[in-house]
């Protein structure tokens, strides 16, 4: 973390209507492992600089800790897990992955093929026929305790995912000791917007001096998307004349094709003729949602500057920018959308993707009690 205004490192300052009130933020990578967590440090600035400070001694301290010099899996032999893993990053399958997901799975596999497991022997010298399903359990139980069960779930997907390449390469292997772990699972996000917390938070963004990221709000929305492939989106990805945006998703590689919603294109339009379309290519290239000087957002930027604009309004922490693609999907159902609809538009690759924004809403069941009634008054005009 750089040291800031205040001279203290993670020290931020929110200005309310009541007055300022005081955070404490750690590396985003810390909060995302769920080792340090984001802190509301009051109002007075006194006991905010004395908390911070205690906040950034407990961080020296565990990372004193854990700085210790990591190991490195070395002398990798033939049929062994080490080499299992690097045969699988060299694989056609593993080029099929998103580029982001290449990255996680390889920094995962770096990681737990360093443990021990066995005494002292670390987990990647092992040879296939060794690693058993209880091993694997251990192993997992262990990464669950060390970066969370979120973490541990991917990591032991991506061991699945290689270990089921093995099956097909390695005589030796001739089970998935990583397949179906009964992996612990937290409950899905339910957060979803209302209309009126967007609409705020829209019109806070345009008073606070960034109004491109009110627009990816509303992008996210009635796009139904990710806010990092908002933020990536350019003008030359909208067909002016079909009224259609074509969106590349980073997560699973799907190019999607999306209509504009009547509110988007509303809000969108007056931005839209403004872009100089005699420049061509160079108006084309420009970012929808662009920083002020018409760079991508950063990520932690970009997050930083969205929580300080819900906190402004008084929105709930617990409430992201991420869960406008879920309201709108949840909207869609509602309305009545389709599965294969609602895959067209959000770029889902299976029915199954889409099950968690099928959940009980007052409109489905005020739809479901219409058709009942419509139901009941056929039936009686078919009697009489």
């Amino acid at each position: 973390m750089r040291k800031n205004k205040f001279g203290i490192r993670g020290l931020q300052r929110s200005q309310r209507k009541d007055g300022p009130v005081y955070f404490w933020i750690p590396p985003v990578s810390l909060q995302k492992a769920g080792i340090f967590k984001h802190k509301t440090l009051g109002g007075q600035f006194d006991k905010a600089k004395k908390e911070a400070r205690m906040w950034n001694q407990r961080l020296a301290e565990y990372r004193l800790r854990n700085n210790a010099p990591r190991p490195v899996l070395a002398h990798i032999k033939l049929g062994t897990v080490g080499d299992l893993v690097r045969q699988f990053e060299r694989s056609p399958k593993f080029a099929r992955y998103a580029l982001r997901t290449q990255q996680d799975y390889s920094w995962m596999f770096r990681s737990i093929e360093c443990q021990s497991v066995h005494g002292n022997r670390m987990f990647g010298h092992l040879n296939l026929s060794e690693v058993t399903r209880q091993l694997a359990y251990t192993l997992y139980e262990e990464n669950v305790s060390l970066r969370g069960s979120a973490s541990a779930n991917k990591a032991m997907n991506g061991w699945s995912s290689a270990f089921r390449y093995g099956m097909l390469k390695f005589e030796q292997l001739t089970s998935n000791p990583f397949a179906d772990l009964d992996m612990l699972y937290s409950p899905p996000r339910r957060q979803r917007w209302t209309d009126d917390q967007l609409s705020r938070f829209i019109k806070a963004a345009d008073r606070l001096g960034d109004p491109s990221i009110g627009r990816c709000a509303l992008m996210c929305m009635e796009l139904v998307q990710r806010p990092g492939d908002i933020l990536s989106l350019k003008w030359g990805a909208y067909d002016r004349h079909e009224r259609v945006w074509h969106i590349g998703q980073t997560k699973r590689g799907a190019v999607v094709r999306v209509p504009e919603t009547r509110r988007l294109r509303l809000a969108l339009g007056p931005i839209r003729r403004s872009v100089p379309v005699s420049k061509g290519a160079e108006a084309n290239e420009r970012y929808v949602c662009g920083t002020v000087t018409g760079k991508r957002w950063h990520r932690r930027n970009f997050t930083k500057a969205v929580r300080s604009i819900a906190r402004v309004i008084g929105l709930p922490d617990e409430l992201q920018i991420r869960d406008l693609r879920r309201t709108a999907a949840t909207e869609g159902a509602s309305a009545g959308a389709t599965p294969a609809e609602m895959m067209a538009v959000g770029g889902w690759s299976s029915p199954t993707s889409i099950r968690p924004y099928l959940v009980q809403t007052r409109e489905q069941a005020s739809s479901f009690q219409e058709k009942r009634d419509k139901y009941r008054r056929l039936r009686c005009s078919r009697k009489n």
